[in-house]
């Protein structure tokens, strides 16, 4: 690497530079020794950025003040980029075989692959430039340096790639920091087409730079002697109409979903911390989690050229910012702002996507107005002192487990301390032992971050269907080890030896099947999360006051089951809010706290997971429900049901005894796609209310989906399995146990009850099974809607785990089969379908 390469890099890696990672400042030392020690330059030269390293190391030594340490070696590094420029002028510095100066002598496919790779390495430049920015519109007084300085590497890269239109704009953008002619947004317009020119040259596309006046304080026409960007070049924010159809830039589409994706994860991070936020507005975690949310939306928008998104994240930003600086305090009204905002912003990644196609996206109608109360926040004095602490290894120790040093070096490094060397051991280690720089400070950093209290678990994405494949081949590595378990050749081997190695390959594959199924459980928080922001806008938009309350938010459950969950909690908590809860003053008429509660909670019990929807609303009318099931036919007047099956009624399509019909609820379309969904997952809801006292719903889910513990029965010569979730109880039958019933069907006699009997082998085979002298056995199953049933089977072989395999396409929906499983011996088993099974016993 040549030395204005080396010194191109120094430069942009140093505003990068903080004190809780000086690894960043040994990579510039780095770059500044390999300057010094080459012996093709001039001897001021080298001896120049031979000091500036000496200074950058007792940085990292704490042998200088950070702050005072780096300006000065801010300074510095600028007075040695200065040096360079004058000699390059001069032609004494000679790069290689070519001088380098604006005309770079390079064949065209050389230079245009050096401005690839030089316009594909500034988006942490583009970051740290617009962090500047932010610290000059607050007036900080090292962001006018950092700035220029920054400028100032630009405009001789510039140079160097040939670009002279480019360098010209930075060299006027200089000046107007100097005269004080441009404010915050002109450099951020200047950034924005910064970032939207580096992405032009990265992909091999001309650059055309825009006039210097877009970016001044002022309005005057354009006077520099080029042309301004092309039409549709993104230089700043502008007035958006509303509805208003706009060009998606021309961009990798992979790179704009991938933005897709990640927007989506940061917007829903920084909603639910919001919610958080309005009970703790002071918190500085939410508010810097927060502020990292939007600003990474906006470096990626701005990359992208994607403006409109850019801006309204730049917005939120600045005012987030406000609160990170302890200038305003956050307020009810400013989280709607936030809320809004950030549906807005939703709305357009929405519009984005759809218009990938088209290269073109509609900006909401709210998008103007938003953007102008962003503009003006409400601002309040207001000071915190903030302070981290903690325990840190000391500097050797972090070396020697690093494999840095060893412990001879150690030793004698801590015993020239002790003999009386004053030099830091960092210096020791450096000057005596040679140990490069950069260790020592990414040692350094480790300590600075041990000092801050932080659980921060590392996490990797992986694609939900590779998830799902090794999920697979786990299961199918049960099924195998369980069949090489049950073989003769090793059941009944003599060898204890290989018993013993059996045993503890069962262990472990037990041990890989846990842990493998625990990969797809995640936590209901974020699916409670998404339901608190909907309980907070209903109740503004029915002026209704609710304290919403969640509890067992860290509860696991199955990647499958947490997705499908959410349409049913949505159209629950719906009613709940729009017909379970009463308005304030009907509250307080009825002696009622005006504020409304609504509980959601999740927790587990025995083997399955409980979601409960609890409100202490007006209740359910249960005799409204029966005189609406009667006038639609559903039952008859006279009938006797239990309040349980009253309540059935509310499950069934198009059934709602609502009076007044919203667009919240009330047209009878939502539960039944409860029921369906919850189904679905193999799971049931049950409610139970008080008229005048509340509702509460209670939905029963299983952990996963892809394995169940099953009852193993013997039914003719075949084996099935019911879910041992669905079993009330077993009993031994015999003829004295059994009643039949107008010769159309059988009953068993359970404690003075009868419950309908299905003989499980005339369900499949029409082969009831007959009793004999030989006793068979009854399972007492229970379905979803708490109706019991009997099923005869002829032996219980036991109990076990298996994975649930689908039957195929061949097969398709059997009725009262829901899948099968393999067994140990190779067999195949059939999975009952008990809710199928009860149905057909009761008739429907």
């Amino acid at each position: 690497m040549n030395v204005r390469e080396c010194l191109n890099r120094a430069l942009a890696h140093l505003p990068m530079v903080n004190c809780q990672d000086l690894s960043i400042l040994a990579g510039v030392i780095s770059d500044l020794e390999n300057i010094a020690s080459n012996g093709l330059l001039p001897e001021s030269l080298r001896k120049q950025a031979s000091r500036i390293c000496k200074l950058g190391e007792n940085i990292i030594l704490n042998e200088s003040a950070f702050e005072s340490g780096m300006k000065k070696f801010n300074q510095s590094i600028t007075m040695l980029e200065k040096t360079l420029y004058e000699l390059e002028q001069t032609s004494q510095i000679v790069q290689g075989n070519n001088e380098i100066s604006n005309d770079s002598g390079l064949s065209s496919n050389d230079l245009n692959e050096l401005r690839v790779k030089f316009a594909s390495q500034q988006k942490p430049l583009l970051d740290d430039f617009e962090a500047y920015i932010l610290d000059f519109e607050k007036n900080a007084p090292s962001a006018p340096d950092a700035i220029k300085r920054i400028l100032h590497t630009w405009k001789g890269e510039f140079g160097v790639l040939d670009f002279p239109k480019m360098s010209c704009l930075v060299h006027n953008i200089e000046d107007a920091i100097e005269n004080g002619t441009i404010n915050a947004d002109g450099l951020l317009k200047l950034k924005d087409h910064l970032a939207d020119s580096f992405h032009k040259m990265a992909s091999g596309l001309p650059v055309i730079p825009a006039s210097t006046r877009l970016f001044y304080n002022t309005d005057t026409t354009d006077s520099v002697d080029y042309k301004s960007s092309e039409p549709g070049t993104k230089t700043g924010y502008q007035q958006v109409q509303p509805s208003q159809t706009v060009q998606l830039p021309e961009n990798d589409l992979s790179l704009v979903h991938d933005f897709i994706q990640e927007s989506r994860d940061h917007i829903h991070s920084a909603e639910t911390l919001m919610l958080d936020l309005e009970s703790d507005p002071t918190n500085t975690e939410f508010i810097n989690s927060i502020f990292r949310s939007f600003h990474t939306i906006k470096g990626v928008s701005g990359f992208l050229g994607i403006g409109e998104v850019t801006e309204l994240a730049h917005s939120l930003e600045n005012v987030i910012d406000q609160a990170r600086k302890n200038i305003l305090i956050i307020k009810p009204a400013h989280i709607d702002l936030f809320l809004h905002s950030m549906d807005c912003l939703k709305e357009i990644i929405s519009n984005i996507e759809a218009g990938c196609e088209t290269n073109s996206f509609t900006i909401p109608a709210s998008y103007s107005s938003i953007m102008e109360k962003l503009s003006v926040p409400e601002i309040i004095e207001l000071q915190y002192d903030i302070t981290t602490s903690g325990p840190h290894k000391k500097l050797g120790t972090l070396l020697y487990e690093k494999g840095e040093i060893d412990n001879v070096q150690l030793s004698e490094a801590l015993r020239k301390q002790d003999s009386g060397d004053l030099r830091k051991i960092g210096k020791i280690l450096i000057e005596d032992n040679g140990v490069p720089v950069r260790s020592v400070a990414k040692a350094i950093a480790v300590q600075t971050q041990s000092r801050i209290t932080r659980n921060v678990e590392e996490t990797i994405r992986v694609p939900v269907s590779r998830l799902d494949q090794l999920i697979d081949a786990i299961g199918e590595a049960m099924i195998s080890q369980s069949m090489v378990t049950a073989d003769p050749a090793v059941k009944f081997s003599d060898s204890q030896t290989l018993l013993t190695k059996i045993s503890q390959t069962n262990l472990i594959m037990r041990q890989i099947q846990e842990l493998s199924m625990s990969l797809r459980m995640v936590s209901v928080k974020a699916t409670f999360q998404k339901m608190a922001r909907l309980v907070r806008d209903l109740s503004k938009k029915h002026t209704k006051e609710i304290e919403f309350i969640t509890e067992g938010e860290d509860t696991e459950i199955d990647k499958s089951v947490v997705e499908n969950i959410g349409d049913p909690l949505i159209h629950m908590i719906r009613n709940s809010v729009d017909h379970g809860i009463e308005m304030a003053t009907d509250r307080e008429a009825a002696h009622k706290s005006r504020i409304a509660k609504i509980h959601l909670r999740a927790y587990h019990k025995a083997g399955n997971v409980f979601i409960e929807i609890q409100d202490d609303g007006r209740g359910i009318d249960k005799d409204a429900i029966f005189e609406k099931a009667v006038s639609k036919g559903l039952c008859k007047p006279d009938e006797k049901l239990t309040e349980n099956e009253i309540y059935q009624f509310i499950f069934l399509p198009g059934f709602s005894t609502a009076k007044v019909i919203t667009d919240v609820s009330g047209r009878g379309v939502g539960m039944d796609v409860v029921k369906r969904n919850i189904e679905s997952l193999r799971g049931s809801v049950e409610i139970s209310s008080e008229k005048g006292k509340g509702t509460t719903f209670t939905i029963r889910l299983p952990l996963t989906l892809a394995i169940i513990d099953g009852m193993v029965v013997k039914v003719d010569a075949e084996t099935c399995i019911i879910p041992t979730l669905s079993i009330i109880e077993t009993i031994s039958t015999s003829h004295k146990h059994i009643e039949t019933v107008l010769d159309k069907g059988n009953m068993i006699k359970v404690r003075g009850n009868l419950i309908p009997l299905l003989h499980l082998s005339g369900l499949f085979n029409n082969n009831h099974s007959k009793l004999n002298d030989k006793a068979k056995v009854t399972l007492i199953i229970e379905d979803m809607l708490g109706r019991k049933a009997g099923l005869l089977v002829d032996e219980i072989i036991g109990q076990q785990q298996v994975v649930i395999k689908n039957l195929g396409n061949g097969l398709g929906e059997v009725p009262g089969i829901s899948g099968g499983a393999i067994m140990s011996d190779g067999s195949v088993s059939l999975i009952i379908d008990v809710s199928n099974i009860v149905r057909t016993a009761f008739g429907n």
